[in-house]
């Protein structure tokens, strides 16, 4: 069973905004490893979970207001990045510039889907890794967690469900889900994982992509991509792939969430 992690997140400005859904999945050895590094860094600030952007923003338990905090601070962003590289057995970032969705989506995709981007991309992200799982390895199931709070988190459990349930199209055996949990970040280390990721791909967005800065990233976001060595992929459903996106027949959709 691969353990696989989803979390949302969510950074604008005035002028525009990105939404990302990161997908973190975990073979059982690698995760234990993960897990057994992560615990002592959440326990140095003597907080329940590491949120990316308290952490990042000094934020909550995570102010800096010493040389040693500041200290603990720069140790862990360069760690954090690697780590999660590292033991990850895939990166997955599903995004998409929520005014951009609601814009250009037509009426009867919105009709059928509604209009919560989160659910989209958490639906993308379960057929996603179907397809990765197919080609290496056919036989595994996940079993997803998501954080409990999030905007239509009941919603989404529901179309997971339908997916999980639908044997006549083939949905169910494609997607291959255990088992999908809500549950609260702190008792799940693999969410901060999909929380960081998350993070560092709506950063890399708003002061790099946007600006046509994409072959100069962020250093941390670039050490996430260089440790993942691979293992990171995106989907930016953003000006011709959201287009293509809309442009899936009722038929097909319908194969998709009934």
């Amino acid at each position: 069973m691969l353990k696989t992690y989803l979390d949302l997140g969510a950074k604008k400005d005035s002028s525009d905004g990105v939404m990302c859904v990161a997908s973190v999945i975990f073979k059982p050895t690698p995760y234990k490893q993960f897990v057994r590094a992560w615990n002592p860094m959440v326990n140095a600030w003597g907080a329940k979970a590491l949120h990316a952007t308290d952490f990042y923003n000094g934020g909550e338990e995570f102010k800096r207001d010493t040389a040693a905090k500041k200290e603990l601070f720069e140790q862990q962003c360069r760690i954090i990045p690697n780590l999660i590289g590292h033991k990850a057995r895939r990166i997955l970032l599903v995004s998409f510039r929520p005014d951009e969705y609601l814009r250009v989506a037509p009426q009867q995709w919105k009709d059928f889907f509604g209009t919560s981007v989160h659910s989209i991309a958490v639906q993308l992200a379960l057929i996603s890794n179907g397809y990765w799982r197919q080609s290496r390895g056919p036989l595994e199931r996940f079993a997803y967690f998501m954080e409990s709070g999030d905007p239509g988190d009941a919603e989404i459990a529901r179309t997971v469900a339908k997916m999980r349930n639908d044997t006549i199209t083939g949905t169910s055996q494609h997607i291959r889900v255990g088992s999908f949990t809500t549950i609260e970040k702190g008792r799940a280390r693999g969410l901060e994982a999909a929380d960081f990721s998350a993070w560092h791909w709506n950063k890399h967005y708003m002061d790099k992509l946007r600006k046509g800065q994409e072959m100069n990233p962020r250093k941390d976001f670039e050490a996430l991509v260089n440790s993942a060595n691979g293992k990171l992929t995106s989907l930016f459903a953003t000006g011709e792939k959201l287009a293509l996106l809309f442009s899936l027949s009722r038929e097909r959709l319908e194969k998709l969430t009934r």
